[in-house]
């Protein structure tokens, strides 16, 4: 892995809220587009379907103009008010057939877009209160329907994209571990994972080794790097709270040969949208480039003498 294959979410121009305040209108797919390829360094763009209100005879010409590919569709229609109480793994069985519906919308749209990736964030997939559910019909329902999407598209990769809860309290792709296990009982080539920086700090675990454990099975297919302080979704700008973490997930991505697209999924709510993208790339590059050139044997990965790598590390990126 040479260079890095920069995209960024195509909501993090606009739409920006909290329960309280709206920070930054939406405007429609084609300004999204026209603003995030001012910086040059993007390439790539993820989509929402169906959010994005996406005419594509309209759209493929922006997108060729300013050089831009479509690197994901998100199929959060999944996500709909209508499956509040599940959608992939829905009890109610036309709602579980509606929810495939809504994968199979993004799939077509990837595929009427050039791209080849799915990203299957299953956020009402879940549970509040205990005695709730049943959780191994809900995983068998899960894996059910990503089945028949994936082997209805095969050309079409679909990724899942972990978080321990939000909205609901428990997910059922809580962790790393959960979507290797999708993954493996799936057993079909084109399910993978979207590995989310914030989404793997929420579930205390390790982004770098997290990103090891998903090559390692073949199944790393998507990036999203934010920061958080680890409490709630902050979907803060890059590196703004774990930096050394950063780091060591660029140059885990490095060592992995990571292939795939990096993708800015931030909230920039209280900054204007184009400079935190371009805030963002610069200093991800610059960390990068000092990732790219630490010396491993310096690091001591073994774990015996983690003051001495540490002292090589502040002394390298301070130097």
């Amino acid at each position: 892995m040479k260079e890095i294959k920069w995209a960024a979410g195509s909501w993090v121009i606009g739409g920006h809220r909290d329960r309280f305040v709206d920070y930054h209108p939406s405007p429609d797919l084609q300004e999204k587009l026209k603003r995030l390829a001012q910086d040059g360094r993007i390439k790539g763009v993820e989509v929402i379907c169906p959010y994005d209100n996406i005419d594509v005879a309209a759209i493929r010409p922006v997108l060729a103009e300013l050089g831009l590919k479509v690197s994901a569709v998100l199929a959060s229609g999944i996500n709909d008010l209508r499956f509040q109480l599940g959608g992939l793994s829905a009890q109610v069985e036309n709602m579980r057939t509606d929810a495939l519906g809504e994968l199979k919308k993004a799939a077509e749209l990837a595929k009427a877009l050039d791209s080849d990736l799915v990203n299957v964030w299953p956020g009402q997939d879940g549970f509040d209160y205990a005695f709730q559910l049943d959780y191994g019909t809900a995983w068998d329902q899960m894996l059910t329907s990503l089945k028949e999407a994936a082997t209805s598209y095969p050309d079409i990769r679909f990724a899942l994209e972990y978080k321990p809860y939000e909205p609901r309290a428990s997910s059922l792709l809580p962790t790393m571990w959960s979507a290797l296990v999708a993954c493996q009982e799936l057993d079909l080539p084109n399910v993978g994972i979207t590995l989310d920086f914030g989404h793997a700090i929420l579930a205390h675990e390790n982004p770098a080794q997290a990103a090891a454990l998903a090559a390692r099975h073949g199944r790393l297919f998507n990036v999203h790097l934010n920061d958080t302080f680890g409490r709630f979704d902050d979907d803060f700008l890059p590196a703004t709270k774990h930096i050394m973490e950063t780091i060591e997930f660029l140059w885990q991505l490095k060592q992995l040969n990571y292939n795939g697209w990096v993708s800015l999924d931030m909230s920039p709510a209280r900054q204007v949208p184009e400079e935190a993208v371009t805030y963002s790339l610069d200093i991800l590059e610059m960390l990068w480039e000092k990732a790219s050139s630490l010396d491993e044997a310096a690091l001591d990965l073994k774990g015996s003498d983690v003051i001495s790598t540490w002292r090589y590390l502040w002394q390298h990126l301070l130097g």
